[in-house]
């Protein structure tokens, strides 16, 4: 076995830094400290790169990717039902990688079909059809159908059924590294550089530099390229089915013990 460590020690570390993140988001009000998301920014990036090796070494692509579209259905429903029941004050969860790890896939697709001519069409279809949908719930959200009774209700169902780009979890930057990672694949200097320029971004343009350790802290995003950079190309043990259960069962335990803490 090679030095480093494996997918299945990578995706342990991104669980992990996850549930810490989410102590946080959930248990603030208890005292649990602000750098808990600090060290939670670890996460996600860990997760949109191994999308990207799945996407890569899986057997059968199409059915990965409507996995994660099940993934982003199930979180997006009980996300619905803790929003209604379990959350106090304005407070509102928003939580559902699924839906971002989704897009990037099938973002992920287009590009391998626009590196031939002959499925440079079918490429095209499948990069401009999430777009279009985005830029849909995006003209729906500011129409005035959205101040009828009925707009609120479509609006709610079609983001349940459809992730979208601007409205998914971290919207277009996250997206756009996970494709990053995949076009970058076997290159860790070009995937590190991608993750680097993405934080930067979000620290410069996400609430400014001065709130960089209070309300604009994802640029620390950046330090899970020590994990992936310690990544040595194997798969390990698999644990498919535990992220896909543990995710949003986590959270819905964490949404549960904090409602009633606070009743």
């Amino acid at each position: 076995m090679n030095q480093g460590l494996t997918g299945f020690q990578l995706k342990v570390v991104g669980v992990i830094t996850m549930v810490i993140d989410h102590l946080a988001e959930f248990f603030l009000f208890l005292g649990v400290p602000m750098w808990f998301h600090w060290i939670g920014r670890i996460a996600a990036p860990i997760f949109l790169f191994e999308s990207s090796e799945g996407f890569i070494h899986t057997s059968n692509r199409k059915k990965y990717m409507f996995r994660l579209l099940v993934g982003y259905w199930i979180m997006g429903i009980i996300g619905q039902i803790i929003n209604r029941y379990l959350m106090t004050g304005d407070a509102i969860i928003m939580n559902n990688i699924f839906g971002t790890l989704f897009l990037g896939t099938v973002y992920m697709q287009a590009c391998e079909y626009f590196k031939q001519r002959k499925t440079f069409f079918k490429g095209l279809i499948w990069f401009l059809v999430p777009t279009l949908l985005s830029i849909l719930a995006m003209t729906l959200l500011s129409s005035s159908l959205f101040e009828s009774e009925i707009g609120p209700v479509f609006f709610q169902i079609f983001t349940l059924l459809v992730p979208t780009l601007l409205l998914t979890e971290g919207g277009i930057l996250f997206v756009l590294l996970a494709v990053l990672f995949y076009l970058f694949h076997g290159k860790k200097l070009l995937q590190v550089a991608a993750l680097v320029v993405v934080a930067a971004i979000m620290l410069v343009f996400g609430g400014g530099i001065q709130h960089a350790f209070t309300l604009n802290f994802q640029w620390m995003m950046l330090f899970s390229a020590i994990p992936i950079i310690l990544y040595n190309g194997e798969k390990g043990r698999s644990m498919r089915n535990f992220f896909y259960i543990f995710y949003p069962a986590h959270i819905a335990l964490f949404a549960v013990i904090s409602f009633l803490i606070q009743r």
